[in-house]
Parts: structure tokens; sequence; C-alpha cells
């Protein structure tokens, strides 16, 4: 779970600590963040993505080349006249990921840290970056039950704690993988690369299981964004099911056990949030050991009950299709942020999706949203933020019962919010559409 969240220089973010803390030792499980158009929410969820990248810069470089060096490369990107843009914006390196990320003209080095709890333990991540490279790592976690570095690396010191290895020779290789590429890696990204290159079994032997645990917690964020370029990660790494491909596909016939599962569990969700989808389900085509399946709907049209398939539903419909993998990944114990929720989905239907799910949450949901219906759900008060800009002209994000003066027990915090009591809504002025009419003609 996130503890809290520091940012400087990121984006349009250039100073900000957001607390994420219940008590002292808990967070809170459902984060709804408010805030107008362009004041940063969409960044805040972008940061987390961000983390991510710069954990899998030495894997891409990697699987970068070995697709540009393909026999097929030069084929496939005479056919598809986007595809060498596509694969150059998702595999990056540590400077691409500094020129998309820090804050234009920005002469401050970017800095991204994240306080999170596994385990019911904290720690910390912090990671620095100049133009170019990364001048600063840090971990903290648990040794011995007490919390402390794991490493601390700048361009004139390298501190890593000699207890997250179990193999002095390995330890040893590593400082040398450390001297080679940290700056243009970042530890994290060299452990990565290391685990995928040699196998987790071996890797067990040579680094401890919390470093292991803390590695796989950071990357098995569930981040679902709006920048198309941005390739939505998922952590739904689960042997009893497989949500991955929901709408349709193609599985072998041992995995259909899987596919009645995923099949039972949509036509559940789908026929409590709509009265005229009456059942949800899959057309299967067997051909030998595979099975094509695709989604349909039995949904009441005039009275009739018609066979439609999903693909024709309405973007809304489709929308929470797409989310069902993150709300499920969030009820099983992980950390998943969602970024506008709410887009083309009826402002009560999100209202009762989350209300439904809410009780079921045992890890953690931040979503940013603009449906103000949520603010008098069920949903805890001091769960929900907004975010704002204060008399300095600095963005902070302060939960709504930090408000004290305009939230009395009597208050409608929905209609205090829409009344621009707590900021975090759009300022306008008129426009006069006859003037600017004749200023074309």
């Amino acid at each position: 779970m996130i503890r809290y969240i520091k940012l400087k220089n990121y984006k349009s973010l250039v100073n900000i600590e957001i607390d994420l803390m219940k008590t002292k030792n808990k967070s809170k499980n459902l984060v709804l963040i408010y805030g107008e158009n362009g004041i940063g929410k969409s960044n805040l969820v972008n940061s987390l993505f961000t983390l991510i990248e710069t954990m899998n810069t030495m894997s891409s470089v990697d699987i970068l080349k070995q697709i540009i060096e393909s026999s097929e490369y030069d084929k496939i990107t005479d056919t598809v006249p986007q595809f060498d843009k596509l694969i150059k914006t998702n595999f990056k390196d540590i400077k691409r990921i500094i020129n998309d990320c820090k804050t234009i003209d920005s002469k401050d080095n970017m800095i991204i840290e994240y306080g999170f709890m596994y385990n019911k333990k904290n720690g910390i991540y912090k990671i620095e970056m100049d133009n170019e490279k990364i001048i600063n790592e840090k971990l903290e976690y648990v040794i011995n039950k007490n919390q402390t570095y794991y490493f601390d690396i700048n361009k004139n010191n390298i501190r890593i704690n000699n207890k997250i290895f179990k193999d002095k020779k390995y330890y040893k290789n590593f400082l040398e993988l450390i001297d080679k590429y940290w700056g243009k890696h970042s530890f994290l990204s060299i452990l990565s690369y290391e685990i995928q290159d040699k196998k987790k079994e071996y890797m067990d032997k040579k680094i401890s299981k919390n470093l292991y645990n803390v590695l796989n917690f950071l990357k098995s964020l569930s981040i679902k964004t709006n920048i198309p370029s941005n390739i939505n990660t998922i952590s739904l790494e689960y042997k009893e099911y497989d949500l991955s491909f929901l709408e349709k596909g193609e599985i072998s016939k041992k995995q259909e056990k899987l596919l009645n599962k995923n099949e039972y569990l949509i036509n559940e969700i789908f026929t409590n949030l709509y009265s005229d989808i009456k059942q949800v389900y899959y057309k299967k085509t067997f051909e030998k050991e595979k099975i094509k399946y695709k989604l349909f709907t039995k949904k009441m049209i005039y009275n009739e009950i018609k066979d439609i398939d999903f693909s024709l539903e309405s973007t809304g419909t489709q929308r929470i299709l797409e989310l069902i993998p993150f709300i499920i990944d969030a009820c099983n114990g992980n950390t998943v942020i969602i970024d506008e929720l709410d887009t083309g989905i009826h402002d009560l239907l999100v209202k009762n999706l989350l209300e439904n799910v809410i009780k079921y949450i045992k890890g953690q949901l931040i979503i940013t949203t603009h449906n103000t219906m949520l603010i008098n759900s069920a949903v805890p008060k001091d769960n929900i933020y907004i975010f704002n800009v204060n008399k300095n002209a600095e963005k902070e994000l302060i939960a709504i019962t930090d408000f004290e003066e305009q939230l009395q027990k009597n208050n409608n915090p929905q209609k205090k919010y829409e009344e621009g009591l707590f900021g975090g809504i759009p300022i306008t002025s008129e426009i006069d559409f006859d003037e600017l009419i004749e200023s074309l003609k």
C-alpha cells in the first residue's frame, strides 16, 4: 500500500507531498481525488507509472534492441506506420523518461519518493534524476524487524547493505554491475534484469527474500492511465483465474474452467449494475485443443431478449469491463491506481459500483474522479481529497475533513465542494458567443 508520495519537478507537480495514512500504522484502502481539469491529477497517477518504467529500463533496452535487430522489424514498420513510434515510446531508457517527465524549464532535479507498506512493515523508495541520468537512489525496508537502508547510492558514494545478499561472490559481482550501469539504470532495474536473465530459482539463493518481495511489490502496482502511449500495468498473476483478456481471445481446452469463472464473475457484476442486461456469457468455438471465445449479452430491447455482441455495447459499458480486473486486484490485496474512473460511465453506476466494492477492498484503490455524487456516498470523508492551489500558487492535496470550518456535522459536503468552498473546481467567466461568431465573419 502507498503511505505517501513526494514529487519534485515532476511534470506540473513542482513540489508536492501527499499523505495517505489513516492512522500511524495503517494506510487508507480507498482514496478519491478531485480537482479541476489540468491541475495535476493524471500526473500524480502517472508518477507511479514512471516508477514502473524506471525499474524496466535495462529490460526495455534489451527488448528494443532485439526488436530493431529482428528481420521482421522493417517489414512491420513498412506496413504499420505507427509501429516504430509505439515501440520506442513504450521501451524507454532513463534519458527518455526524464525528457518526458521533468518539469519544463526546471533547472532543479526531478525527485520521486514513495512511502509504502508491505507485509505490515514500512518502507521508502526514492529516485532522483538530473537532465540525463539518475544521481541518487535509496531504498529502506525491514531487516531483523528494524527499518534500515537496503541501499543508498549517489555519484560520490555507494552504500549497499550486504545483508540483502545471501551470496558474497554474487554481491561482489553485483557491485561490478552497479559500477558499470548505475546512473543509466537504477539499482532496481539492474536487479530486475538479473532476475529475468538468471531466473528466480537462481536468484533466490543470491538475494534476500525481503529484497525480492519489495521489488515484486513495487513492480506489481496496477495502474490504469488515460494516456494512449502508456501500456497499463496489472498485477493479476493468480493460478486460480486469468482476467487478462475478458472480451475475446483464444485459450487451450484445459483453461475452460478459468473461462467459466470469468463468465460467472462478469455476469454477476453486469446483471446487478444494469436492469436490461439479463445475462453475460461467452460464445465458444472449439478447434482441436483450442477454444475461441467472445463475450455476448442477453439484453432486453423493446420487451424482447436479444443476443448482443459485447463490442456493440456503449463506451461506458465497455469501460466497466476494462475496470473489472483492476477492481478485483484491489479486492485481492494489491495496490491499484485508476485515472478518471468515471470516464464514460453514468454517475449513478459509478456510485453503485464503489459502494458495492468498498467493504471488499483488502488492498488499496486510489482513483481520480469528477463524479461529485461520490462525496456523499458511503466512502469515508477522510478518504476524499481535493487537489487545490494555495495562496502561494503551490499545489496541495487536502482531505475534505481538514476543512473543519466548512464541514460541520449537518453540512452537505458535495454541495460545499460544488459551491467552491473546498477549492478544486473550475473558475469560469461568461463567454460572449455572439461576439466570437461576429469576429469570425
